[in-house]
């Protein structure tokens, strides 16, 4: 506009040459006019940036609902708003009464001046204003005393602004700056803290009000002086009625619209959020102050809701049908969209203002440990590892791993079990040796690459991660849940959205993040269907009554974790449409015996599913093409040899699942007449050789009784041939392990089968002899287990035998300092060796 002007300028010094050629002089005066506009212009540049002070900053929800509101900097309610939200009525009342010629004009109305100027004379006071919407404009950018001097600078502002911004802009400004009284700034602060509602929504008497208010901002507030206020609305309503703005029918009921004696406070919802949002200095604050969630307010009400109401139950003591009596405190809250990541529900904790209970704490982001959580992410990768099937068989027996020795939740070991069953179980010790056996990608690394960034990266992490041996949020784990729902794809939760959901133009998933695939389809979903089926907590089986609502809950998958000490309660559950998140303790780290992710947090899990997605079970996960289903021994769970005397189903993944043949079943050749067992070396033995007379002999001597071994009288028989590693814990505690016949002692041929597992002293562990203690009191306890084809072992430390006996048997070394190598010996001849290591300390 500016540079137009100059322009003129030019063109018209130019023409004021030719005019004084030709003696036309009325030109010059409209000349040095614009010449003294651009001069003063340039000297006084228009402050625009007073045209944007700092608004208030809110949050929304997805569908442009408050969620709470925050103070500008400067202490002020300030909204900033369009003109296109401001109701036709406040527009029509604001410029019925202050500036009607607002569109015919360029910043000053002489005559409105003149006829202000006039009555003021008349009256002997200040009875009315000549000012228009602009020149009020430039006094609320730059407020200044009211006399002369100021009211030129006024004027000059009033035609700086009409020349740099539109009509509608300037009315925009002036509505987002009138002065409502106390701290409210602009006609949408106004009608939210006097009306409760935005100002699109006001009625004929609202709007009158509002336009009248800023005359005297202090003196008319309605919620000090509602009567002056009353009186204020009469007269704008009178002069829209004398204007024929309205009918007499409209200005009388606007007559008898109440008037505000209070002000609203703005919503207090997802204040964690909010003030997460806001105080964070995040980039998600739009121009106007406004930050748009992802949060559903129905969503997140419920939320709050049921928490609330369960936590109370507990802290009542009411073991009822809905939660067992515990000592937490608190709890969170996470509810996602389960496809779009977003973030419907953020429940920090159960009430934001229980200083007991550090309410303000966001116990969504608060790094605890997650107990038996992370456990279907080392199943989903021993999966794809291919390692175990939902039925290969795992041992579940007591084992240790350099000193470190897991224990089920019970404290009780179950011998064996199939994988599908250790997940829905929830047991430890399955879960620690899936995890040690896991070579391409361990349990940290997966982690770390999921988005989980709560991991200390200069920390080794052991095998007791899987069971809570590190530090997760809920938001984050909630998240990584929703990968295995998915498909194995993973990407980060999202919070915010650049506008209103129902108001984006363009597709939502333009503004997530690239997910990246971790799983496999086939991984994801075979894990999804093994934890459908996840153990409900003991109380149902006592009482049935307990928990009846599950029965007609949507299918879901979901898990549960308690923390070491009972510190942490987990419940973390999905569907096609929802991912939710519980966790419940105390801020402090407090325990309780009686605080458990199965009893605590799971009810809450199930209330909000049934709350927010009712009987919803039309959809479920997709069986994904390349799933195949295959025959399986009914024991082992691995491809059946033609010994094993059953069978069953298991899905598997082509390609990737082990192809490896059932071990357990054996077939055995024993001697009729000595039932020793013939392996292969003794079944080829021609009869009557030499070597086979030898034997016999031998026998004979050894025996004193004729035991010849007649190679032709033989029969088969199956047999089930243990594992080192589990065989002798089974036995001792009364699994139907069978006693393997004796192998011919005579027979030089080597028996197939696992060597000995070494138990005890442990690999990688130094053992410490103490000055002042007796040596009897620090022996080192020699323990292993062996298959059930043998019992018997030896022992040997540096190549000396020191003891003999059976493995249920145990041995106590006496230490000598030193490097030591022990070596362990089963009858068959198959052996196992470690280093020990022996020093003072």
């Amino acid at each position: 506009m500016f540079d137009f002007i100059r322009s003129r300028f030019i063109d018209g010094f130019r023409l004021s040459i030719i005019s004084y050629r030709k003696k036309t002089f009325w030109l010059l005066p409209p000349l040095f006019i614009i010449a003294f506009f651009i001069i003063a212009n340039w000297c006084l540049p228009l402050p625009k940036e007073r045209l944007y002070p700092p608004p208030s900053r809110i949050v929304l929800d997805r569908n442009g609902e408050w969620l709470r509101a925050f103070l500008a900097d400067d202490g002020m309610w300030r909204l900033s708003e369009n003109t296109n939200t401001v109701s036709p009525l406040l527009h029509q009342a604001m410029l019925t009464t202050e500036d009607k010629w607002f569109y015919y004009h360029w910043g000053i109305n002489p005559v409105s001046i003149a006829t202000a100027f006039y009555d003021n004379i008349k009256a002997g006071e200040v009875v009315r204003g000549g000012s228009t919407i602009t020149m009020q404009l430039a006094r609320l950018m730059e407020p200044k005393a009211r006399n002369v001097p100021n009211k030129l600078i006024e004027v000059f502002r009033a035609f700086q602004l009409e020349l740099t911004y539109s009509k509608s802009e300037i009315l925009n400004f002036y509505f987002n700056m009138l002065p409502y009284g106390g701290n409210i700034v602009g006609t949408a602060a106004a009608s939210r803290f006097y009306f409760n509602k935005p100002q699109h929504t006001i009625s004929l008497g609202e709007a009158s009000l509002l336009a009248a208010i800023p005359n005297s901002p202090e003196r008319l507030r309605p919620d000090k002086f509602p009567e002056n206020a009353r009186e204020a609305r009469a007269k704008v309503l009178d002069r829209l009625l004398a204007h024929r703005q309205i009918s007499e029918q409209q200005w009388q009921e606007a007559l008898q619209e109440p008037i505000p004696t209070k002000r609203h406070p703005p919503p207090f919802n997802a204040p964690h959020l909010s003030r997460l949002l806001v105080k964070g200095n995040r980039s998600d604050t739009t121009t106007d102050g406004r930050i748009y969630t992802t949060i559903d307010a129905k969503v997140q009400e419920t939320a709050v809701h049921i928490l609330r109401e369960y936590l109370s139950a507990a802290a009542a003591g009411i073991a009822s049908h809905r939660l067992q009596s515990h000592s937490a405190s608190t709890g969170a809250i996470v509810v996602m969209d389960t496809q779009r990541r977003h973030v419907l529900a953020m429940v920090g904790s159960h009430d934001f203002f229980d200083q007991d209970a550090s309410g303000q704490v966001n116990g969504a982001l608060a790094p605890r440990s997650p107990g038996s959580t992370l456990k279907p992410f080392v199943y989903a990768l021993a999966m794809e590892q291919g390692l175990i099937t939902p039925e290969t068989l795992l041992f579940d027996v007591p084992v240790t791993y350099s000193g470190y020795e897991p224990v089920n939740y019970d404290g009780i070991y179950n011998g064996y079990v199939t994988a599908h069953q250790a997940l829905a179980r929830s047991l430890n010790v399955p879960a620690v040796n899936l995890s040690a056996r896991l070579k391409d990608i361990t349990l940290p690394a997966f982690l770390k690459q999921a988005g989980i960034t709560t991991l200390t990266p200069t920390r080794k992490y052991g095998l007791s991660m899987v069971l809570g041996g590190c530090e997760v949020n809920l938001l984050e784990l909630t998240t990584l849940y929703t990968g295995l729902a998915n498909t194995g794809e993973f990407a980060s939760y999202q919070l915010t959205l650049p506008q209103p959901i129902n108001a984006t133009p363009s597709d939502p998933a333009e503004t997530e993040s690239t997910p990246q695939r971790l799983f496999r389809e086939e991984t994801s979903f075979i894990i999804t269907e093994m934890l459908t089926t996840s153990q409900l907590p003991a109380n149902t089986v006592k009482n049935p009554e307990a928990f009846e609502s599950t029965m007609n809950l949507p299918k879901i998958a979901w898990k549960t974790g308690t923390s070491y000490g009972h510190r942490d309660a987990w419940c973390i559950g999905y569907s096609p449409k929802l991912t939710i998140g519980i966790w419940l303790g105390n801020f402090d780290g407090k325990g309780s015996p009686m605080l458990s992710g199965a009893d605590a947090a799971t009810p809450i899990l199930f209330a909000l599913f049934s709350a927010l997605t009712g009987q919803d079970t039309h959809r479920w996960f997709t069986k994904p093409e390349h799933l195949k289903t295959r025959e399986v021994c009914a024991l082992t769970g691995t491809l059946p040899s033609s010994h094993c005397p059953t069978r069953k189903s298991d899905v598997y993944i082509p390609g990737i699942s082990s192809v490896a043949i059932c071990a357990v079943h054996k077939r055995i050749y024993i001697d009729e007449v000595t039932g020793y067992s013939l392996c292969s070396h003794c079944r080829n033995l021609p009869s009557n050789s030499h070597q086979s007379s030898v034997i016999s002999g031998q026998l004979q001597e050894g025996s004193g009784a004729a035991t010849n071994i007649s190679l032709t009288d033989k029969y088969k028989k199956i047999f089930e041939e243990w594992p080192a590693e589990a065989a002798t814990w089974l036995a001792k505690n009364g699994f139907a392990v069978p006693v393997l016949p004796e192998h011919n002692p005579l027979c030089t041929g080597a028996i197939a089968g696992t060597a000995p597992v070494i138990l005890s002293p442990t690999e990688d562990t130094v053992y410490y002899i103490r000055d002042g203690v007796p040596l009897a009191q620090q022996k080192i306890q020699l323990s292993a287990s062996t298959s059930n084809r043998t019992q018997q072992l030896f022992w040997f430390l540096d190549g000396e035998l020191i003891f003999k006996g059976n493995a249920e048997e145990q041995y106590w070394l006496t230490p000598v300092k030193g490097e030591h190598v022990i070596t362990c010996v089963d009858a068959e001849g198959r052996s196992a060796s470690r280093p020990l290591h022996i020093s003072v300390f």
